[in-house]
């Protein structure tokens, strides 16, 4: 299994440093993100993040261009990488053992709790080894923790960003028309269809999750109803997609979107740019609301909220309060089983359902502020 270096040069150890953190908030984020004196150049600092998978090289440009750096450069490293994954119930019983996975000697060059959103409770703790791990140690360890043994498999050495690339398609939703560069020549041309160009891999929401999927459709029927809003927020953006769809077809709109994560803001931008919306879609650093430009720009007659089931419950009453009267929220990047929890707290905080639609597992929801 290959690892791959991204180096580049900034100067000065505050623009390395900065530079680093922000590799170390990509998705998917390097395993480590390190700075170093560049040798012979005074001033100048070396940032080399190393990843597990081809890292994408739009983002990169992206990134280094936002702090002053060099174009990264990009060399592979084959060497084997095996995994070991294990399932336990509880965040505090995760992340401990998480911690006791760090600790070990040698250490796995990568590890990471994540909830597994299907209302078990149950969490999947992963790592990632150089050399075949002792199973013995890895389960004597799990068991104090009250995990599953560990399932441990070679990783097998596959391009995954060439991978994606064949196997996301374009995606249809109603008038919108989701592609990457690779698929440039099945953008259609009859009148009404609206093209949107997003990058796989660059970061959340490419349009083939059903969660983005659904919310597409939402607004699609929506706008065919009628829909004209006229302030339109995205929050929890990502790729931006769903703000760049508003912006897309309603010309006269003020359209704003946010997400708490900076480098999802600078994908953000580099979209809206790829697709010509240069000056229609603003895009802001912040966790839910808490932006004086979302303040000062509200409220707001359309939100795309595309986030998880515990931030979309805890975002509500401020929902509330930046919604304007008659205006609809719709939601999504939450399960099925998890609708009618989101759905009671949005009608305790002022809103009526109006619409939902389940795709495989995952729902959208559209309400009505009253």
């Amino acid at each position: 299994m290959p690892l791959y270096l991204a180096s580049s040069l900034v100067e000065g150890d505050d623009a390395a440093f900065a530079l680093a953190e922000a590799l170390e908030r990509m998705s998917p984020a390097p395993l480590d993100a390190e700075c170093y004196d560049a040798e012979g150049m005074p001033g100048m600092v070396e940032v080399l993040a190393t990843f597990q998978f081809a890292p994408d090289a739009t983002l990169l440009d992206v990134v280094a261009a936002a702090f002053g750096a060099t174009p990264f450069t990009v060399s592979e490293q084959h060497q084997n990488t095996f995994s070991a994954l294990t399932t336990l119930p509880g965040e505090a019983a995760a992340r401990a053992l998480a911690e006791a996975l760090e600790a070990l000697d040698p250490a796995p060059y990568g590890v990471g709790a994540f909830e597994i959103e299907d209302g078990s409770g149950l969490w999947e703790v992963g790592s990632y080894f150089h050399d075949a791990p002792d199973a013995a140690v890895l389960n004597g360890l799990g068991a104090k923790h009250g995990a599953r043994p560990f399932a441990i498999s070679e990783v097998p050495d596959v391009d995954w960003v060439a991978k994606v690339r064949r196997e996301l398609s374009p995606v249809e939703a109603g008038r919108f028309f989701v592609y990457g560069s690779h698929d440039a020549d099945k953008v259609p041309t009859a009148p009404g269809r609206v093209a949107l160009q997003i990058e796989a891999t660059v970061a959340f929401g490419t349009g083939h999750h059903g969660t983005t999927l659904g919310c597409l459709r939402a607004f699609d029927r929506l706008f065919d109803a009628g829909l004209r809003p006229r302030k339109v927020a995205d929050i929890g953006c990502g790729t931006a997609v769903l703000a760049m769809a508003a912006a897309a077809v309603l010309p006269d709109a003020l359209v704003i979107a946010s997400d708490i994560d900076q480098v999802a803001v600078d994908v953000a931008e580099a979209n809206v740019a790829i697709n010509g919306l240069d000056g229609r879609v603003e895009c802001l650093e912040a966790a839910g609301f808490a932006h004086p430009r979302l303040h000062q720009a509200g409220p707001y007659d359309l939100v795309f909220a595309n986030i998880l089931k515990g931030p979309l419950i805890e975002l509500a009453p401020d929902m509330a309060r930046h919604t304007a009267p008659g205006g609809l929220v719709i939601l999504s990047g939450l399960l099925v089983v998890q609708a009618e929890a989101v759905t009671a707290a949005y009608v305790a905080a002022g809103f009526t359902p109006e619409a939902r639609e389940d795709l495989g597992e995952w729902s959208a929801l559209v309400l009505k502020r009253n």
